[in-house]
């Protein structure tokens, strides 16, 4: 057994960043922090109010109790670190990624795996030549109610699925105090500009798009996406998408936006088969959810009724550096959702909801 994994943190342009390595700094004795560098920032903001990249620097600085990084990430990756968590622009990641896998480290990355198909490519292509692991992770896949709500679809609780409906949890978006904030400043913030992978539907649709795979156990054959800009106006990243996935047997609707206060709908999965429907309820805005069964005609409140609470996540698998250290460790395959495999596809068919919305037609997956 590996005594210890040495970390280190390329990028602050995510506001993840603190999220992901708390869970690492919890595991002291399998892990070790050894350093941070950022990269050149894609545009150059002069917002410094939460979230932005000076105030996850600051914050992740006063966490870790150092008072310096990095210069670039050259000089953190000589340091041969065994792991590094990746929180760059998601339009990096298709340029950064590969420089580290190559050199043998493996990756960690906030979702998106990558932004097209064309980066996703790179990055599985450059995690072959250095026999190094890529894993991306997704919140939704800690939540215990999710994994519930897969757990009884693959026990056939209402059958074969023809239709899935995933919204985001109600947004104004990435800055919680937009209202507060210039246009002018936020339009010079990476998450508004295309160009840098911003955007609602790379943020939210993604999540649909790896639970519609991982529930439906199948890909799309064509795709159709909507992306508009509704309140936010002073960026060219849209802040409302939806994304139809047609199938042979069945269709997938997703919906991300950074333009709703509040709706009372349940984000989902929503799920309905051919023995009934399944809602889950994310009802507090927490890791605790409900899953309802119904499968009487017209009813108004569910057959069955499950509780996250009383289904726990494994232990020894109940966050992302859990399992990254099982993983590595043992060298069994990754979970899905955080597996490449599962991300390769989500980048494929993310690219072509972009296209599609630009050409205002569905676009088959070949």
């Amino acid at each position: 057994m590996k005594r210890k994994y040495r970390i280190g943190v390329i990028g602050f342009a995510h506001l993840h960043v603190l999220e992901l390595i708390r869970t690492f700094l919890d595991m002291p004795k399998q892990y070790e922090f050894i350093g941070a560098a950022d990269t050149e920032p894609m545009n150059h903001s002069q917002y410094r109010g939460p979230a932005s990249r000076w105030s996850n620097r600051e914050r992740f600085l006063r966490m870790m109790q150092i008072d310096k990084i990095f210069d670039n990430m050259e000089q953190l990756l000589d340091m041969g670190p065994d792991i590094v968590l990746v929180t760059t622009e998601n339009a990096l990641h298709g340029t950064v990624i590969p420089k580290i896998l190559r050199r043998g480290i493996h990756v960690v990355v906030d979702k998106p795996l990558a932004i097209c198909q064309a980066h996703a490519a790179e990055i599985w292509k450059a995690a072959e030549e250095g026999k190094s692991v890529c894993i991306t992770n997704w919140f939704s896949y800690w939540k215990p109610g999710i994994r519930l709500a897969k757990d009884l679809i693959d026990q056939g609780i209402i059958g074969r699925i023809y239709r899935f409906q995933y919204r985001n949890p109600d947004s104004l978006g990435v800055h919680s105090d937009i209202e507060q904030i210039s246009g002018e400043a936020l339009k010079k913030e990476w998450w508004y500009q295309l160009r840098c992978g911003g955007g609602s539907m790379i943020d939210y649709c993604s999540y649909g798009i790896v639970l519609a795979d991982w529930f439906l156990g199948r890909q799309p054959e064509a795709v159709f996406g909507v992306k508009r800009n509704i309140r936010q106006k002073f960026g060219d990243a849209e802040d409302y998408a939806s994304m139809m996935l047609m199938y042979p047997d069945g269709v997938a609707f997703l919906e991300g936006t950074w333009a709703t206060r509040s709706s009372g709908l349940p984000a989902g999965p929503v799920l309905w088969g051919e023995k009934g429907a399944m809602i889950v309820e994310n009802y507090d805005h927490t890791n605790r959810t409900r899953v309802c069964i119904y499968k009487e005609p017209y009813a108004s409140s569910p057959d069955s009724l499950y509780h996250s609470d009383d289904y726990p996540l494994p232990r020894g698998h109940q966050n992302l550096a859990q399992d990254v250290f099982y993983y590595l460790e043992t060298g069994e395959p990754l979970p899905y959702l955080l597996s490449l495999e599962c991300n390769m596809k989500a980048a494929w068919v993310l690219e072509a909801g972009n296209r599609s919305a630009l050409s205002g037609s569905a676009v088959t997956m070949t």
